[in-house]
């Protein structure tokens, strides 16, 4: 009776051996575990300094769009020409301010506040180019240059160019200290 008994019990399949853990292997079995959240602190700080990287080429970017814009603004508004225009840089400052007032000056990085400049081509060679000027955000002023605007006749292409310092700041270290935004658009007095 006794050998039907034993009959009876499975028998472990062969090539697999069973042990109970030792304290070395939950000693390896933590050692695992810390590595693996080495590993993930390692990562994570990586993806961490590349996603600030990417936020602040974002914004370095949106400023390079609206200063862009701006800029287009400013000429649209100079291809008025003389006689509606009286102070071409007056213009092109309001312009500039109405259109980029997210670039004001309080929050300018670097020593790259927003400017421009106004040439005016007389002849295919020689421009006639005022600036640059710091752009005033307030509500009026500004510079002037009221004797540029009998530069403005019609046919005449004015070219506005304006710049703007960013900032490609990550942890504290600026990748590119003198980064300076620029745009310019160029357009045929009416």
């Amino acid at each position: 009776m006794m050998d039907m008994h034993i009959a009876s019990q499975t028998a472990p399949s062969r090539g697999v051996r069973v042990e109970a853990p030792s304290s070395g292997n939950l000693a390896l079995a933590r050692g695992e575990q810390g590595s693996a959240l080495v590993e993930f602190a390692v990562v994570l700080s990586l993806l961490m300094i590349i996603l600030l990287g990417i936020i602040s080429f974002g914004m370095a970017f949106n400023n390079q769009i609206t200063l862009t814009n701006a800029v287009n603004n400013a000429a649209q508004v100079l291809m008025a020409g003389s006689g509606v225009i009286t102070d071409p840089c007056q213009s092109a400052n309001n312009a500039l301010a109405q259109a980029a007032a997210n670039l004001n000056n309080s929050n300018t990085y670097g020593n790259n506040p927003l400017s421009f400049s106004i040439s005016a081509y007389t002849n295919t060679t020689t421009p006639n180019t005022v600036g640059p000027y710091t752009v005033v955000f307030s509500g009026s002023g500004g510079p002037s240059c009221t004797g540029e605007a009998a530069d403005l006749t019609a046919g005449q292409e004015i070219v506005v160019t304006a710049t703007y310092g960013c900032n490609l700041q990550v942890f504290g270290f600026n990748y590119a200290p003198n980064c300076k935004l620029s745009a310019q658009t160029a357009e045929a007095v009416q």
